[in-house]
């Protein structure tokens, strides 16, 4: 699709460059540049996944990679919960943006918030496993005490984040942690009823006190008002434009990463066009199928899932 394109895109003038390629009727990519550096992110995707997986084989390194995870995960959550708490503009607590391309769903080191919610989820679940290993296998209390902070840090930091997606995920992952390992926790923690239960009023008074802290009712604010939003949000009229082009992108699609440039020329052809710039479709598998087609889609989910 790269090496095979078939035009570049000019952004000035909003159209397609056509390109000399060494095979006309194959598919190609609708733009070299974009396609090119996303399948350098691509391959290097692959490399990590490859070397993860190797390193993985060695039950030592798949802990002390675990370990990794988790430390990482809560010192991200940890970042994004001061930022709130101190009702920084931009990240890092840098002067925001001129506008209008100003951020406001920022969380920790991530411009967006869906996309910290999925990273944060991923996180507390791995940590969540920690603690369980860290009162199932006898661990020293100090590394109790850690994981418990990390994997409270880190599910604070879902709630704090304003992605009510990432949120309904986390509810239903906790649940089937509890469904999984709930009655193994209540078996070793029978012998210390009284401790668990102080334990759990103090880790429950510090999420309150927390919650205070880092503006809880703002994600609050969010739920309250979906019920409002759902029926005019413009990401619904984005899907549609995406199902139109759907049928246009064939077996091996448009090319990596090209949607923020596939989007505007089928949104000026339609009826109902969206207003803004669109760099992303916000449903992932539908733009994974509009840019990597039926073939490109069906592969990445069978490494995936």
């Amino acid at each position: 699709m790269v090496f095979n394109a078939k035009s570049v895109y000019d952004t000035d003038f909003s159209v397609f460059v056509p390109l000399h390629n060494f095979a006309a009727p194959v598919a190609g990519s609708v733009d070299y540049p974009i396609s090119a550096a996303w399948m350098i992110r691509g391959v290097l995707l692959l490399g990590i996944i490859l070397f993860v997986a190797d390193l993985s084989q060695s039950k030592r390194w798949l802990l002390r990679l675990w370990y990794v995870i988790g430390l990482v995960g809560g010192s991200i959550a940890f970042l994004g919960l001061l930022q709130k708490a101190t009702g920084t503009l931009m990240i890092f607590w840098l002067p925001p943006p001129p506008y209008p391309v100003r951020v406001t769903t920022f969380f920790a080191t991530y411009y967006y918030h869906g996309n910290a919610g999925a990273f944060l989820n991923l996180g507390w679940a791995l940590t969540a496993r920690l603690v369980i290993r860290a009162f199932t296998s006898g661990s020293h209390p100090w590394t109790r005490a850690m994981w418990t902070s990390v994997f409270l840090v880190t599910v604070a930091a879902v709630l704090a984040n304003t992605s009510r997606m990432a949120q309904l995920l986390a509810l239903l992952l906790l649940l089937a942690i509890c469904l999984q390992f709930g009655s193994l926790l209540l078996r070793n923690l029978s012998g210390g009823k009284s401790v668990a239960l102080a334990g759990a009023l103090a880790i429950g008074l510090a999420l309150i006190a927390l919650a205070q802290a880092i503006h809880l009712e703002q994600p609050l604010k969010r739920w309250q008002t979906e019920s409002q939003r759902i029926s005019t949000d413009a990401r619904w009229k984005v899907s549609r434009v995406a199902m139109r082009a759907l049928p246009n992108a064939g077996l091996f699609g448009f090319g990596p990463g090209t949607f923020r440039i596939v989007f505007p020329t089928y949104n000026r052809s339609g009826s109902n066009q969206v207003s803004g710039t669109w760099r992303f479709l916000h449903q992932d598998y539908l733009q994974t199928l509009l840019e990597w087609g039926w073939v490109g889609g069906t592969l990445w989910a069978l490494l995936f899932f």
